[in-house]
């Protein structure tokens, strides 16, 4: 696909198998009609096995119009739009243009996708006037749609700090105790501990199974995928047997977060950074903790963990350092913490081994009910995350006494 120049707030135009007196109609939209820019055209139709790569101007866009020529192949044309009207990211509507227009392939074009469907030859004013009630449908749905959710990741410094045990408490207050509509992704690709934590049975069905299903995934599809927690929190589980990694596309991963984000209050995952596909995690996450323990080895992988993030496009205000296990004899405090990692602590939870270790046992999480400075943690941090303010105090033991610039502490107001 050629790429030409567009905007981020525009809406995307591009052809598929379009003749050159069609395609070059549309490269003059943009000329005739603001907020609307020439993406490029596909020279060959898109087929589940031919899945389209897209440019960042179309990725990028609020919405996107395809037109599709139905000239050189109807059955290719009309599996095109089926396969462009499935995606939710990027939001593509289907336009269908043929010399020939019967009412069979109308009929069946409107089946597989396409919104409408005009006979050749066109003018620029036909297609201004299409683009204009196209690009109007998209903004009032824009308007109107629900708040989109937040994704949640979750990143041990090193192995062993207790990611998944904060990982699963999180999702499972979120979800039980504010009623939030919440999926939790067990994003190991083999061996992960959620189900173990929550009791669940084995899956058939993991998070691979979304990136290798993109192209047709819609609320029907996940919901087969997922495993129902008694607390209402929707579960994505992790391979229970040693499997080949399945190495996803970025923009494969764009796509199921943008549709995640679009079912659920709050999407919380478990995951890596020894994973290839981290940084694309990190990067569509709302919010990134890294989890530690207050001890040298994991604090020195924490610090170069910050150290190498601070290198790359990730926004600093998306960082969270959350130290698990701590206590108030630790030989290092959280002042000396932060000196060392030089970011501030957010999230201090304390020691609760013995407890966790028979809750583990019993497949159940420690709940809010089961009072103790451990279960009163996670509780304001699972209202902080909800968006309550009903707590008079800060999630750490105290805050920090000297902060950068770069620093972002989350608080709770009084």
């Amino acid at each position: 696909m050629s790429e030409t120049l567009s905007a981020n707030d525009a809406i995307a135009t591009f052809t598929v198998c379009a003749d050159a007196a069609l395609n070059g109609l549309i490269e003059q939209l943009p000329e005739r009609l603001q907020g609307v820019a020439f993406a490029g055209e596909f020279q060959h139709y898109i087929s589940t096995g031919q899945r389209p790569q897209f440019p960042q101007s179309v990725r990028k866009a609020p919405g996107c119009v395809a037109w599709i020529d139905f000239d050189q192949d109807q059955e290719a044309a009309l599996e095109t739009a089926e396969v462009l009207h499935r995606m939710s990211a990027p939001t593509v509507t289907c336009v269908g243009v043929a010399s020939q227009v019967e009412t069979s392939l109308l009929l069946r074009a409107m089946r597989h996708g396409c919104s409408e469907f005009h006979q050749k030859p066109v003018t620029i004013e036909h297609l201004k006037e299409t683009v204009e009630r196209i690009k109007s449908r998209i903004f009032v749905q824009m308007e109107s749609s629900a708040p989109r959710g937040r994704i949640v990741s979750f990143f041990g410094a090193k192995g062993g700090v207790g990611t998944t045990t904060l990982a699963v408490h999180i999702a499972a207050y979120l979800a039980k105790q504010h009623g939030k509509k919440t999926l939790l992704v067990d994003h190991n690709h083999q061996l992960g501990h959620v189900g173990l934590l929550l009791g669940l049975e084995d899956s058939n069905y993991h998070f691979d199974d979304l990136t290798r299903n993109v192209d047709r995934l819609d609320a029907e599809l996940l919901s087969g995928f997922l495993i129902r927690h008694a607390s209402g929190l929707a579960v994505l589980s992790s391979p229970s047997t040693c499997s080949v990694r399945y190495h996803a596309m970025p923009e494969d991963l764009e796509r199921i977060f943008e549709f995640l984000r679009q079912e659920f209050d709050f999407v919380v995952i478990d995951s890596s950074l020894q994973y290839d596909d981290a940084p694309a995690m990190i990067q569509y996450s709302d919010s990134v903790y890294l989890v530690s323990t207050p001890d040298v080895a994991a604090l020195r992988d924490l610090s170069r963990h910050i150290e190498h993030l601070g290198l790359t496009e990730v926004p600093a205000d998306k960082l969270r350092v959350a130290i698990n296990r701590s206590a108030s004899q630790d030989a290092i405090g959280q002042e000396q913490i932060e000196k060392v990692v030089k970011f501030p602590v957010s999230v201090s939870i304390p020691n609760n081994y013995g407890e966790l270790l028979r809750a583990v046992n019993a497949g159940e999480p420690i709940w809010p009910q089961r009072r103790s400075e451990f279960t009163s943690r996670l509780t304001r941090w699972a209202h902080q995350l909800a968006g309550e303010h009903d707590g008079p105090s800060a999630l750490s033991q105290h805050a920090p006494r000297k902060r950068f610039s770069f620093w972002k502490t989350e608080k709770v107001q009084e």
